[in-house]
């Protein structure tokens, strides 16, 4: 499948490469922030897709079926704004991770694109987690493991 993230130019699979060779020149705190996300948001999503590894975005029956285990077991949690300290360490909280999407869409060339990325990421997980703005929290590691099991 080849899927664009939202808005952007990028599939999943040319994202991932683009973005990870942007952590070399990513300068400022807000770019560099945005790769660390983007990137830890991806490993989120290897750990929920299982052995297969998050390199397309699913659709019709597969991503109903990932979509209900997740939802079943958010349903359960409260909290919102959980650091993404988890899979990688990022400076953001996935609250302030849509913020700096927006910022970055709004900025030329590689910036923009990787903000337009990052909302497309956000808006495939607020699918999963049950619609838009529900992707505010991170699934525990061991129900990461449920999920990908399914």
């Amino acid at each position: 499948m080849t899927e664009r993230l939202g808005s952007s130019q990028w599939t999943v699979a040319e994202a991932r490469g683009v973005i990870a060779q942007l952590r070399h020149v990513a300068a400022d705190g807000n770019e560099y922030d945005a790769v660390e996300l983007f990137l830890a948001l991806c490993e989120y999503l290897d750990q929920l897709y299982g052995g297969r590894g998050f390199d397309e975005l699913l659709a019709g029956p597969p991503r109903a079926a990932l979509a209900s285990v997740i939802r079943e077991l958010s349903a359960r949690r409260t909290g919102v704004g959980e650091r993404l300290d988890q899979p990688v360490n990022s400076a953001v909280t996935l609250t302030e991770g849509r913020a700096l999407a927006a910022v970055l869409e709004s900025a030329e060339g590689w910036q923009r694109e990787l903000g337009l990325a990052l909302h497309g990421l956000y808006a495939y997980l607020d699918q999963l987690y049950g619609g838009p703005g529900a992707f505010t929290e991170l699934l525990t590691v061991e129900e990461r493991s449920r999920v990908a099991s399914r």
